[in-house]
């Protein structure tokens, strides 16, 4: 796909972004996530996420969730909402149904709940490092998802 002014608008691109876009020369937007991945992750993430579909979305957040699983658990081992949170969004993807429809967000709510701000400070502090050596993998990952279609 590539993007234009008019999709960036519509799609609510901050005027940076914007301004970034026209002033370099590429157009394919899997090409230009490639681009943003060392230069600015966030804008990244923005644009590839709305290349996604619905079932995408699912299976990138699901994604990026395991890879950082394992830190919440060190912390937390007795505390498997966040698990079952990716759990239900796995059952989900399989099965779109309005039952694990339920259950999913149940336990989405369940694990937003685990994160409280001793955890936040934690992770902050001890996962930085961390994500930074992540961010690539999980990029790469949403483009392959974008580039299957499935």
């Amino acid at each position: 796909m590539n993007l234009t002014e008019e999709w960036l608008t519509e799609n609510n691109a901050c005027h940076d972004g914007v301004r970034w876009w026209k002033d370099q020369k590429e157009k394919d937007a899997i090409k230009i996530v490639l681009k943003l991945v060392d230069r600015n992750y966030s804008w990244a993430n923005w644009l590839l996420v709305r290349l996604m579909t619905h079932k995408q979305k699912i299976q990138y957040a699901v994604f990026s969730a395991e890879q950082v699983i394992e830190i919440y658990e060190k912390k937390y081992p007795k505390d498997d909402r966040p698990r079952k949170a990716i759990e239900a969004a796995k059952a989900f993807i399989k099965d779109p149904s309005d039952d694990n429809k339920n259950a999913t967000d149940a336990a989405v709510y369940a694990a937003y709940s685990a994160a409280d701000a001793d955890y936040a400070a934690d992770y902050a502090a001890c996962a930085a490092d961390y994500v930074a050596n992540i961010k690539k993998r999980i990029i790469e990952y949403g483009i392959s998802l974008v580039e299957s279609g499935k």
